[in-house]
């Protein structure tokens, strides 16, 4: 997802892409109370105007939680948390929820399962309306506590444990299963005639690659001309950089944004000119910045549009007021989810007269979701069932993309999203869920 720290082999790391990725690793206290606390896990947001909006609002304060790993030695993602600090001052500044004020306590995992589910129990000891907007590899480990208290694991971005998939107290707002076909479709429609795949090798990449192969199908393409696997302590990729750039025009990416550190300095000195395909927040800004000629053009497929577009200026406006940290990434999965997040849990609490933990949640799960730009409009309530039901919850099946320009990424076609469902089975795609070809 964002700068940080080389990824570590998990038993839980996602299989397609390797699109959950670090932000930089800072030391954090493992739970931190209260919508823009200067303390804890604020990451710098100001206090003073918070309180100040928030003492204004007569109705019962209202508690919610946004989980994510910080002080962790893996993937670590305080965009997350610092989105989620500053959506609370946004929103109480803005009137709270029907004059309810909205009190954000963030909770750092660690990466531990033990106290993933630690963040659980507080949320339910607190009477939390909703777990918003967090990432964790610990799913398991949290979302049956959750659903015995009737509590939403609520607007993830990702998910990366089976039950994310499944289970009906997960709404998953943009899901990054649909990268790949994106990239995939793309690929074919800018003239790719011999594609390689590069993924890291979690031994669980076989549904990544049927999917991939399923999308070139779909799209009228050749089949993947090889699939490089890259192991995911290594430090040196030279020997994968040398398989992916032998025979091949362009390199779908499957790298987490750690790793892409790894991967470009032999991929520039091979002299290498195959066109990078990656996902959002993995092949970022960080990337193309540091190497704007072997970027260039470079495709970048997301599941939320560019923070640069008209549907985020509120977002951008918030970073700016609340003094959110400037040396995070919040272009990305992390930062752009955790964001819509917190905008969908308000529309659908706006519609309760009583708005708690269980009126929440079935109210989230017969919800239709209108966030216009940031994402397509679709609903809780329709699972998909394809890919032998497996991925019930991934209800949002569009992709939308980015290309690098002189180092810059930059939204393509003003952020139009392109429906994936067909092409993640094979099935052949309509024109008007077509990419076309084109770097601008």
């Amino acid at each position: 997802m964002l700068e940080g720290k080389q990824v570590v082999p998990r038993r839980a790391l996602r299989l397609v892409l390797g699109c959950l990725t670090a932000i930089a690793l800072l030391v954090l206290t493992a739970c931190s109370s209260g919508s823009g606390s200067s303390g804890g896990s604020s990451g710098g947001t100001s206090g003073t105007a918070a309180a100040s909006a928030a003492s204004t609002l007569k109705g019962t304060p209202l508690s919610v939680m946004t989980i994510a790993s910080v002080d962790y030695n893996g993937p670590t993602y305080k965009n997350i948390l610092a989105t989620a600090q500053v959506a609370g001052d946004w929103i109480n500044a803005h009137g709270g929820i029907n004059g309810h004020p909205v009190n954000v306590t963030t909770c750092d995992e660690q990466g531990d399962p033990t106290r993933t589910a630690s963040c659980g129990r507080t949320a339910i000891q607190d009477h939390d309306v909703a777990v918003i907007g967090s990432f964790t590899f610990n799913g398991n480990a949290i979302i049956p506590e959750l659903a015995a208290a009737h509590i939403s694991w609520f607007g993830i971005c990702c998910a990366a444990a089976s039950i994310e998939f499944t289970s009906p107290d997960v709404q998953q707002l943009g899901d990054d299963l649909t990268t790949a076909p994106g990239l995939a479709v793309k690929m074919v429609q800018d003239g790719c005639k011999h594609m390689a795949l590069v993924e890291l090798n979690t031994g669980s990449t076989q549904l990544g690659e049927t999917i991939v192969e399923n999308a070139l199908k779909a799209a009228g393409g050749p089949p993947l001309a090889k699939i490089v696997k890259v192991p995911l302590t290594a430090q040196d990729y030279s020997p994968e950089v040398a398989q992916a750039t032998s025979g091949t025009d362009c390199i779908l990416a499957g790298l987490g944004q750690a790793n892409f550190p790894s991967f470009m300095p032999p991929f520039v000195q091979t002299g290498a000119h195959q066109r990078l395909y990656g996902a959002q927040g993995n092949l970022d800004i960080t990337v193309t910045k540091a190497y704007p000629q072997a970027t260039e053009n470079a495709v970048i497929a997301g599941v939320y549009s560019d923070i640069s577009l008209p549907a985020w200026a509120d977002y951008r406006a918030a970073l700016k007021q609340y003094n959110a940290p400037t040396n995070l990434n919040y272009n990305s999965l992390g930062g752009l989810g955790t964001w819509a997040a917190y905008d969908n849990f308000v529309q659908i609490a706006k519609t309760l007269k009583t708005i708690d933990a269980p009126s929440f949640l079935a109210a989230a799960q017969k919800a239709t979701v209108n966030l216009p730009g940031m994402v397509p409009s679709f609903s809780y309530a329709t699972p998909y069932t394809a890919l032998g039901g497996q991925y019930l919850t991934s209800v949002n099946r569009s992709v939308t993309f980015d290309v690098a320009h002189n180092g810059n990424v930059v939204p393509w076609d003003n952020g139009k999203f392109f429906d994936m469902t067909n092409a993640m089975v094979g099935q052949p795609l309509s024109a008007a869920n077509t990419p076309p070809a084109g770097e601008s």
